[in-house]
């Protein structure tokens, strides 16, 4: 199915109604203004369609930004039909998004996402290969939408070198990184079988950490937790919180995420200084 899926750049209003209406079944809540939209993208931001046929299945909302001296291109929100979200489309549309930013003159992509979400986790660091050197806690606020109600909407800053295609050299960094990575912290299952973090509170972000890399445990299934145990949930949040900030303190990013199995992904934490960023 994914041959397809045809990734295209919205410019029209009718398109961009269409990208709205969809935002609106996804998350339940008002859509970004269309003449908001068009202004954004007729000023150097980009609005992309994914169709199967003639169905609109998902998009990718993006407007320039300039902070503390640099341009780059924000991405704002990226929005999958349901029943489309295992398929790989939301790749596609990053990728294209890639292209077609850089064909706009930018060198650089930025967006957030909740760092407890391990799919969006895994396509932005081990598919994109982007990196994260900063928490933003309640980046948005109290959010009502299904994806983020009863918790704070901290997020990840992630960095995306939009000219650097040198993967080969990305991975192999990688792969040597993860075979000598230590645990921050322990991980065990409840008896419903839900992940528990750092049950007896072991995690001090004031000692020193002196190694290359550490892993630090995330929920496969962050929505499951959030549905059958609020308060673990929020337990989730909070200690991860406090060790993204206390490693990105003492210099290290963020450059992966692994898949461990059905309960648990592991985040890669290294040294900021292995990499020329």
């Amino acid at each position: 199915m994914l041959e397809s899926i045809v990734v295209k750049r919205l410019e029209t209003i009718e398109e961009i109604e269409e990208a709205r209406q969809l935002e609106r079944e996804i998350w339940a809540s008002e859509s970004v203004p269309p003449h908001q939209i068009i202004s954004f993208i007729n000023h150097g931001g980009l609005i992309m369609g994914a169709y199967l046929e003639k169905e609109l299945i998902g998009f990718n909302y993006s407007h320039p930004a300039f902070v503390e001296g640099e341009v780059y291109l924000y991405s704002h929100m990226l929005g999958i039909k349901r029943e489309f979200r295992e398929l790989g489309v939301g790749e596609l549309l990053k990728l294209r998004q890639k292209e077609l930013a850089s064909d706009l003159g930018y060198e650089k992509c930025k967006w957030t996402f909740d760092p407890l979400e391990a799919r969006n986790g895994y396509l932005n660091f081990s598919k994109l290969r982007v990196y994260s050197q900063k928490y933003i806690p309640n980046c948005y606020g109290n959010l009502a939408d299904p994806f983020n109600c009863l918790l704070p909407s901290d997020r990840l800053l992630v960095e995306w070198n939009l000219n650097d295609e040198d993967f080969l050299r990305w991975d192999i960094k990688i792969n040597e990184l993860l075979e000598g990575a230590g645990p921050l912290v322990p991980w065990n299952l409840s008896i419903v079988g839900l992940p528990i973090l750092d049950k007896d509170n072991n995690f001090n972000g004031k000692i020193t950490y002196l190694n290359d890399a550490y892993m630090l445990p995330i929920p496969s299934n962050f929505q499951k937790i959030k549905i059958e145990s609020p308060s673990l949930a929020e337990d989730w949040r909070y200690k991860t919180r406090a060790i993204f900030q206390a490693m990105f303190e003492q210099g290290f990013i963020v450059v992966y995420l692994k898949q461990e199995n059905e309960h648990i992904s592991q985040y890669l934490f290294v040294k900021r200084s292995l990499f020329a960023l």
